[in-house]
């Protein structure tokens, strides 16, 4: 198979938290440094109301006075951007922002040709036009000379920028840039158009419309996403919030554009890889092959016909981009495998009439086939240069190498991961001699190895409607947010097929533990094609997306890797995974009978379950959901409730949303109290037996009718006792209340009211860890507490007294998979009662302290 290593992420068994979130995703967040539970909720519940103050960003009050000034005197005013997307979209945020208060901007973006930033002709073309102030955007930090030789010409010029300030900040009136080290703004990583934003959000304050500026939040998505600036803080927020205004956009040319290439555009949830692969390459394509303001007069345009004409040349310019890419990239392809450059540690390929639009893209599609750093170069032999684009990979700093050989060349810049030089034509032998020769000795064996970045192994039942639409919670994706990479192990695999129109992608299918997920596809592996359809049983690494078809949702596994299974699977891992699966779940059903009422139930067969309404056969759940309640039920002995959450009538069928929980609920109809006890032991614990803290307080409670004091400690079953409490009063029409502060489970809280003050009216009190214990209380209660009491009246007192087999030693549960034999309440009750029977017959066991409440 491929050249590749799996590296699985620094995960925990089980992370803490006290949110009631899925433990894979609460996993995917601590892989991505978000670990507070604060954080987490913020993270996942973000809104337009966490974007930072904008005045925080040093000198926005400078431009926004400016600009207001400008705006009252009826100054000309310009906006100066660049060629490439991130340019593209701020150049027309600001034309739509200072259009929608009254100012009428000119703008100026300058060709391929001219070069990236601000030129002096430029400058003079503005002035002699009648400006007076200069913003420019996605550009001017190092533009010290042209600023410079502005002023000179009565212009005011207001930076806004986001790239490395390398030579402190230019001469100019404001200078706006995340990265100056004097701002309060802690956010160093805006794009150029998320800088656009903040100032127009800051101008937009100021001006009191401050919430007008969101109607055009769809833009900075489109150039934060393109620009490959860290999916997180606000440009999270510009993305997510974007992405859902795009099909509703300010900008006529934008939704038309949308409903041009997408023909789900209407209901479709738009994601990066639209924005990046499909809507971005658009707009890019005009800079690389024409003129960057085709594609801003687009963004900006109000006539129909006129954005119609603009739609086809940019979608014509895009085709075009697509021959000359795939045309210089097949050259560059056949140059290495004739010459064998695959064999040095960085690929070097020049030729003439290699388009400098394309060669970025050429260079990174040179990457990822043979995973190694790439450098490709355009030569123009009538300027005796040559120009290059270069792309690398983890443990190669592209711009420190090709700084050491910096004396060659005659401009150069980027970073560590991609950059560009301008080199004279006779250098570029001995430039790329002395570059492959320090690559060779710079990257290890391992360092040319692809590395496959896996979050977590999920179980295949994962692979469904609910988990995917909680992974949703976490986009947008992107860098800094990367889409996870699961892997599910040692799979059976078939069906495997070739596909596509040059048979270039493979797809199969993957069965795991009664599960089965059709059309796994792995694209760009016909390269692996007549090895792997030799495979039975594999282990895949893969990302997951929900798609639909024919108004169906489907779960789609897009594979990165596959190799033969690797290793063997840890079933207490597996078990506690299971055990982990947090309620509620959701998922869809598909029916064509109309429901005569919102009552439905599940019905359980073997491994499958069916819904039913009114005993009438609705449909069978997808086998995800089945196999996981399966599961739990003959596992865990659980028993569930689900509900109509929306009904949608589509064409095709009535698509039913249905959430499912635990069920809480027992009812008892037996008028003998001791028959009733024993229905709710049996409905709390099954075969189990109270403890013996459990039997002493419920005996002295209900035996002896005593007011009792309890002196105990946690992981004693003592939620057990209360929902025995809880049960038994409710089941005789009376109430019993719980007053502490502390947080109870979830099963504890659908079976006995809870407070943290005392209130009158109840026939029963139990009071845990707490002083709010009224001196008159007449009722029969309860305490129980860690620490020793005083109180007036007599109690019946019980003091927790018990002995730790010897042989039991604790460990916590990220340890439960790096032991045997182990014992927690997260196996199966099958096997508890197994390990308990036996438990003096072990000469170690280790355990969690939840055995402390079976002894």
């Amino acid at each position: 198979m491929r050249n590749t290593r799996w590296i699985y992420k620094n995960n925990t068994l089980n992370n803490k938290s006290n949110l009631n979130i899925d433990k894979d995703i609460i996993e995917l967040l601590h892989n991505r440094g978000i670990t507070d539970d604060q954080e987490i909720y913020s993270f996942i519940n973000c809104s337009l109301d966490n974007i930072r103050d904008p005045f925080t960003l040093k000198d926005v009050d400078i431009a926004v006075d400016r600009i207001i000034q400008a705006k009252d005197k009826n100054e000309s005013i310009w906006i100066y951007g660049d060629y490439d997307v991130d340019g593209i979209t701020s150049t027309s945020l600001w034309y739509l922002a200072l259009l929608e208060i009254g100012i009428t901007p000119n703008y100026y973006i300058p060709l391929r040709d001219e070069g990236y930033g601000l030129n002096k002709d430029a400058m003079k073309y503005i002035a002699d036009n009648g400006g007076k102030v200069i913003i420019t955007v996605d550009c001017g930090i190092s533009s010290h000379d042209e600023i410079k030789y502005a002023n000179e010409l009565g212009l005011d010029v207001i930076v806004t920028d986001h790239h490395e300030i390398n030579h402190g900040n230019p001469p100019a009136l404001a200078v706006i840039n995340p990265k100056r080290e004097d701002n309060l703004f802690p956010f160093k990583y805006l794009a150029g158009v998320g800088t656009s934003f903040m100032v127009l959000y800051a101008l937009y304050t100021k001006l009191n419309i401050k919430d007008e500026i969101f109607k055009y939040i769809d833009i900075p998505a489109i150039g934060t996403v393109a620009d490959i600036v860290p999916l997180v803080e606000e440009n999270r927020i510009f993305t997510k919030f974007g992405m859902e205004k795009l099909k509703r956009s300010e900008s006529l040319g934008l939704r038309m554009l949308i409903k041009k290439i997408f023909e789900d555009y209407d209901v479709r949830h738009f994601t990066t890889y639209d924005i990046g692969f499909i809507i971005a390459p658009i707009f890019n394509a005009a800079g690389r092959l024409e003129d960057a303001k085709k594609a801003v007069e687009l963004l900006i345009e109000k006539d129909h016909v006129k954005c119609t004409e603009i739609i086809n040349h940019l979608l014509q310019n895009n085709s075009e981009r697509k021959e000359i890419q795939q045309d210089i990239f097949e050259q560059a392809v056949d140059i290495i495998e004739k010459e064998k450059l695959y064999e040095n540690s960085i690929i070097i390929v020049a030729k003439e009439k290699f388009h400098h639009g394309v060669i970025g893209i050429v260079a990174s599609k040179i990457l990822d086939r043979y995973y190694k750093p790439t450098i490709i170069m355009e030569i123009k032999k009538g300027e005796g240069i040559a120009t290059a684009s270069c792309r690398s990979i983890e443990g190669f700093n592209m711009i420190e190498a090709i700084d050491k050989f910096g004396n060659l060349l005659t401009k150069y810049g980027g970073h560590s991961g991609a950059a560009g030089f301008s080199i004279k034509i006779e250098n570029i032998p001995i430039f790329s001699q002395k570059l492959i020769e320090y690559a060779n000795s710079s990257l290890s064996e391992t360092n040319l190895i692809k590395p496959i970045k896996i979050d977590i192994s999920i179980p295949s039942y994962k692979i469904s409607y609910d988990f995917i639409n909680k992974l949703s919670t976490l986009e947008p994706f992107g860098f800094g947010n990367p889409s996870p990479i699961f892997s599910l192990p040692n799979c059976e695999i078939s069906n495997i097929r070739a596909i596509g129109q040059e048979k270039n992608h493979i797809m199969f299918n993957v069965k795991k533990d009664n599960v089965e997920i059709r059309n796994c596809v792995w694209f760009n592996s016909d390269d692996v094609f007549t090895e792997f359809v030799e495979f039975t049983h594999a282990d895949i690494a893969f990302k997951l997306k929900m798609e639909t078809y024919k108004n169906k949702y489907q779960y789609k596994m897009y594979v990165e890797d596959v190799q033969l299974p690797q290793h063997k699977e840890n079933i207490i891992s597996k078990e506690i995974t299971l055990y982990n699966t947090i309620f509620p779940l959701e998922t869809v059903i598909y029916t064509r009978k109309k429901l005569s009422s919102n009552n439905i139930n599940l019905v359980f067969h073997d491994n499958e379950v069916d819904v039913t309404s009114n005993r009438s056969y609705l449909t069978t759940l997808d086998n995800q959901t089945s196999y996981i309640l399966t599961e739990l039920k003959n596992k865990y002995g659980y028993d569930f409730t689900v509900a109509i959450k929306d009904i949608i009538l589509t064409d095709e069928n009535y698509n039913i949303h249905i959430v499912i929980d635990k069920n809480y609920k027992f009812t008892s109809y037996s008028l003998k109290v001791g028959e009733l006890f024993t229905q709710i032991k049996n409905f709390l614990i099954g075969d189990f037996n109270y403890n013996s803290i459990q039997k002493n307080i419920l005996a002295s409670i209900f035996k002896n009718k005593q007011n009792t004091l309890v002196y105990t400690t946690k992981n004693r079953g003592i939620n057990t006792v209360l929902q025995t409490i809880g049960l038994f009063y409710s089941n005789i029409g009376k109430k019993a209340l719980c007053v502490t502060s502390e947080s109870l489970s979830a099963k504890t809280l659908a079976m006995i009211e809870i407070n943290n003050t005392y209130i009158e009216g109840y026939d029963f009190y139990i009071f845990i860890n707490t002083k709010d214990i009224p001196n008159n209380l007449k009722s029969p209660h309860l305490i129980l507490s860690e620490d020793k009491i005083n109180l007036s009246k007599p109690y019946n007192i019980i003091e927790d007294k018990f002995d730790i087999p010897k042989n039991v030693v604790f460990i916590t549960d990220d340890l439960l998979i790096q032991k045997t034999p182990v014992f927690s309440r997260k196996l199966p009750i099958t096997k508890r009662k197994s390990i308990l029977s036996n438990l003096l017959n072990y000469s170690v066991l280790y355990s969690t302290k939840d055995i402390l409440i079976y002894i």
